[in-house]
């Protein structure tokens, strides 16, 4: 039980690999997200992938300064774990890890490609977040002001592994909750 947290981010990681070989053009969902989440010992891993469009409003290079604020404001937002996510005060946890990519930026110039291959372009943010808890147990559930920061997410769709199982929730709407792994 105690080696289940690398075990998640080594099947993440593997996932991750295939999905990103194997990837098409409308392989993603407009308005869903994905959560995945791992609890083990004093860790808490939380990793947050979601199409451009349903967290900033556009999957292209943005161009036009509202398009390069909204892409500012949604880093700026994802940069902040604590605006995002919100727990017991008992479990003590220190943010110890953080990173956030994008995939805009990779798709700026496409060759060889006419206006309607280009408008089908797909991209994404993904976000990582890492906290040690020095009282993890204290935790049975996690709030989320995702859909709160991001309005176009219009469900969240939470994967959980924990010392005790794991499991799965959908978020939609106003819900705030990550909930079920106690």
């Amino acid at each position: 039980m105690k080696n289940i947290f690398l075990i998640l981010v080594c099947i993440s990681v593997s996932f991750n690999v295939l999905a990103e070989s194997s990837r098409q053009k409308d392989s993603h969902e407009h308005g869903a997200a994905i959560l995945k989440m791992a609890l083990e010992g004093e860790k808490l891993q939380i990793e947050f992938e979601v199409p451009s469009e349903s967290l900033i409003g556009f999957e292209h290079f943005p161009k036009s300064q509202s398009n390069r604020e909204n892409f500012s404001d949604a880093i700026k937002i994802l940069s902040d774990p604590s605006r995002l996510f919100s727990m017991s005060g008992k479990a003590e946890c220190l943010l110890v890890g953080m990173s956030i990519s994008q995939s805009l930026f990779s798709n700026e110039e496409e060759h060889g490609h006419d206006e309607s291959e280009k408008s089908e372009i797909h991209s994404e943010f993904k976000s990582n977040y890492s906290w040690n808890c020095h009282h993890l147990d204290e935790i049975d559930s996690i709030g989320t002001q995702l859909m709160t920061f991001f309005p176009k997410i219009e469900e969240i769709r939470v994967n959980w592994i924990s010392n005790d199982g794991q499991g799965a929730l959908e978020l939609e709407s106003k819900e705030d909750r990550i909930k079920g792994w106690k």
